[in-house]
């Protein structure tokens, strides 16, 4: 019933704004020739464009990690934790 309630203030708000900024602003690309586009779609293109980028390098980094942490297992063997690592906690604690 929350997520109900949540979706629909979500959507109001989102509604709301696209009628608040639904007006025409002239944006300049790189040949210099301005072209008249609603702002809400500006504001939309700019957030997705920059979700984008930072998934992207989630994802490269993600990859990276991976392979150094095959490449560290692969030298080492497969970790193990010895009992000694345990030594700091209490019993009810591991």
């Amino acid at each position: 019933m929350s997520r109900t309630i949540t979706t629909v203030i979500l959507t109001a708000i989102t509604v709301f704004f696209g009628i608040l900024n639904f007006d025409r602003v002239p944006v300049y690309f790189f040949w210099g020739k301005a072209v008249s586009i609603q702002l809400v779609f500006v504001i939309a293109l700019s957030g997705a464009g920059g979700y984008l980028v930072r998934h992207l390098a989630g994802i490269k980094r993600e990859g990276e990690l991976r392979r150094r942490c095959k490449t560290i297992v692969s030298r080492n063997g497969r970790p193990r934790r010895k009992e000694s690592d345990y030594s700091d906690y209490e019993d009810e604690e591991v």
